[in-house]
């Protein structure tokens, strides 16, 4: 019987494919939408509070007559309109023959790469807002942890969808594997 010989050869740097040479699809045209609304519901409920307060103080200390308080707010809920379409312009995911790729990211730049043979089961998610305007978040999970690994937002139903049987497919997920830790998963929320 003969050993293996163990052979470790350096790879050269320059042949290496470059990660921007990924292109990368983006996400539905309704997310900024949406993340305007659930921003702005933020600021709506920030100033009913302080209308609130406000209604229980003697009028001199009110703080929405302070133009000083008031402007940097308005000016912060205003921005809402341009940050948002910015970040929905800065995700986007990347399929591959043996992997999945997400970027997200402004000014902290961020790439997620999940190789198929490691993913062990896939969720689709959808919120009350993510509902209204008919997208849904792709969920990836991988062994060791009970969060989702990559998350994939604002996606067509059908279009998750279709990308979860593939993903599954290459993974060698078997539908009735997935539906039964959707099952576990979803009796341990609800407990």
């Amino acid at each position: 019987m003969s050993e293996a010989v163990f052979i470790n050869e350096s790879v050269d740097e320059p042949s290496l494919p470059q990660a921007s040479d990924i292109t990368y699809e983006s996400l539905a045209p309704t997310y900024a939408r949406t993340m305007i609304i659930e921003w702005l519901t933020v600021w709506v409920i920030i100033a009913v509070v302080n209308t609130g307060l406000n209604f229980f103080t003697p009028v001199e200390t009110w703080a929405f007559i302070k133009w000083w308080l008031i402007v940097p707010l308005v000016l912060a809920a205003l921005s809402v309109f341009l940050w948002a379409p910015m970040v929905a312009n800065a995700r986007g995911f990347a399929l591959r023959d043996r992997d999945i790729h997400y970027k997200s990211g402004i000014i902290w730049r961020k790439t997620v790469s999940l190789p198929f043979n490691r993913i062990q089961h896939v969720e689709l998610e959808s919120g009350p807002l993510e509902r209204i305007f008919k997208l849904t978040t792709l969920k990836f999970f991988t062994a060791g942890g009970g969060s989702a690994d990559m998350k994939i937002p604002a996606l067509s139903f059908s279009r998750a969808s279709t990308l979860r049987a593939f993903v599954m497919d290459k993974a060698g997920v078997s539908e009735t594997e997935v539906n039964e830790a959707n099952e576990v998963t979803e009796a341990h929320d609800n407990a």
